[in-house]
């Protein structure tokens, strides 16, 4: 490599010798007559015109970013065109002459940054130049475009901007907290969550859990930017744990937890059972003193002073950022325990099991689908619908993916020439459109894979009852009720339950 591509041409260049691109690509096909034009054609969007005013702002407060530099280029007449930072230069222009704005509303901003700078407006600015536009094309596409294999510039995503917020305020995030939480209490939290707990997005879990959905549901209150929890962490790690799992394994994502609504429905999916409060009141042997608390009674209240919902016995639990965890026997304090009654601890091995109906998406299973159109309909099942939000669309998608599916089967024993036969009249089973009803083909597929090996028996009987029973959750008929029937309205959880029961028949078509 010669050294010279290691050197960059970087100058002073007086200000009025830099012009804007009159062919800049945010003009899209337009290309300005003049200088005056271009500023006119960038500002021209309102929305853009208002994130000049503030660059310009910006740029009177802070000067000019010391890690960016204009690219520019030579015009053969003694001036310079910029290809890099047009948006940056029309700023300074208008901090410099704020009456070239063309925009009524927004002069009076520039003229008060322009004010602001007083006798320090910029004269020049400091540019790299290259030869020709060829030449800064490569370096203009590798900044626009992405990260290139590494070539290109590299953002920062959620983990390392929290890192740095952590660093400038000394405060962390509750989702940094929420990870320190599970990593640093192995005795409660499972390898497995421990594990998942990093491949959830950091602002996704202070998203959650600085909500106050999560907060009552999980009993981990935040407060002056500390998660402290408000029981001891074996009542809490059961329902934590089945929420991480719901995001590294069941579909969800930020988008399922973006506002509060949001959030109550993703904390519905825990199982009661899970709940800490539950967990904690069945512990208690005896109950506490007053009224023992029901178990389908709602969490109660907060209390600020007593550090534990109200009702409840106070337990040593330090903030997550303390230096102590909290006691993993889980006996709860407040007065010593007598000796004629001591503390129960909790039996260990309470782990969170996702149920199948917590799942976003019908059928999270990998299945090897190569014909490309029933792999699509299987992808929007798997990645696109969500059960919860269309069941309708679910339904019939899920009826219409089952069918396809038989057929594609059908087709490829017979070209096997190992048909599927009928189990009434043992001849080959008839594909596609006009051919045998959807029960039959479940039916016939079902005992074709039992006795070639490919289904347990359990399965193809469980199969087998479930396709033919008439008008009952999950039968055929009840699929066609779905596309014929203004009655008939799918569950989500009963899709989910369907869902499960097909799944060893699908595997075995599939796989």
């Amino acid at each position: 490599m010669k050294m010279d591509k290691m050197s960059r041409d970087i100058r002073s260049i007086p200000l009025d010798l830099i012009k804007l691109d009159q062919e800049n690509v945010r003009f899209g096909n337009d290309v300005a007559q003049n200088q005056r034009e271009a500023i006119d054609l960038l500002m021209a969007d309102p929305d853009d015109a208002r994130k000049l005013l503030k660059l310009a702002q910006h740029i009177a407060e802070n000067g000019f970013d010391p890690t960016e530099l204009q690219l520019v280029t030579p015009d053969g007449v003694g001036s310079f065109i910029v290809l890099e930072g047009n948006r940056r230069l029309t700023a300074v222009k208008l901090l410099q002459k704020p009456d070239l704005c063309p925009v009524e509303k927004l002069f009076k901003g520039f003229m008060t940054a322009h004010n602001q700078l007083g006798f320090d407006l910029p004269q020049e600015l400091q540019c790299s130049v290259v030869s020709s536009r060829a030449e800064g094309d490569m370096w203009i596409e590798l900044k626009h475009t992405g990260q290139n294999n590494g070539v290109g510039r590299v953002g920062w995503d959620s983990d390392i901007r929290d890192e740095r917020r952590a660093r400038q305020t000394g405060v962390e995030s509750i989702g940094r907290q929420v990870r320190n939480l599970v990593k640093d209490n192995p005795q409660v939290f499972s390898p497995k969550s421990i594990a998942d707990v990093y491949l959830i997005p950091v602002t996704t879990l202070t998203r959650l859990f600085s909500s106050a959905p999560a907060q009552k549901t999980f009993q981990l209150r935040v407060e002056n930017k500390e998660l402290t929890p408000l029981l001891p962490l074996e009542f809490i790690a059961p329902s934590v744990e089945f929420a991480l799992d719901m995001f590294v394994s069941e579909g969800y994502n930020v988008n399922d937890i973006r506002s509060d609504d949001n959030r109550m429905r993703f904390v519905t999916h825990i199982p009661p059972e899970l709940l800490p409060q539950k967990l904690f009141s069945g512990s208690l042997r005896p109950p506490s003193a007053g009224a023992p608390q029901s178990p389908n009674a709602p969490l109660a209240p907060i209390d600020p002073e007593a550090g534990l919902s109200t009702g409840l016995p106070q337990s040593p639990v330090p903030p997550v950022g303390g230096a102590a965890a909290p006691n993993p026997a889980g006996g709860v304090s407040g007065a010593p325990a007598s000796p004629a009654q001591p503390a129960v601890p909790v039996k260990p091995g309470i782990r969170a099991k996702p149920l199948s109906r917590a799942r976003k998406f019908l059928v999270p299973w990998s299945l090897d689908i190569p014909n490309n159109r029933i792999n699509a309909i299987y992808r929007d099942l798997r990645k696109t619908l969500v059960v919860d939000d269309c069941p309708n669309a679910v339904a019939v998608t899920f009826r219409v993916f089952l069918e396809v599916s038989c057929d594609d089967f059908i087709l490829r024993q017979t070209q096997l020439n190992d048909p599927v036969l009928r189990i009434d009249t043992q001849r080959p089973v008839k594909d596609g459109m006009g051919g045998d009803k959807l029960s039959m083909k479940i039916q016939s597929i079902a005992k074709h894979l039992e006795s070639s090996g490919g289904l347990a028996t359990p399965a193809s009987k469980a199969i087998f009852k479930r396709a033919t029973s008439f008008d009952s959750v999950g039968s055929v008929d009840h699929f066609n009720l779905f596309v014929h029937s203004s009655a008939s309205a799918p569950v989500p959880s009963e899709l989910k339950d369907i869902a499960d029961e097909y799944r060893p028949l699908l595997e075995a078509i599939w796989n």
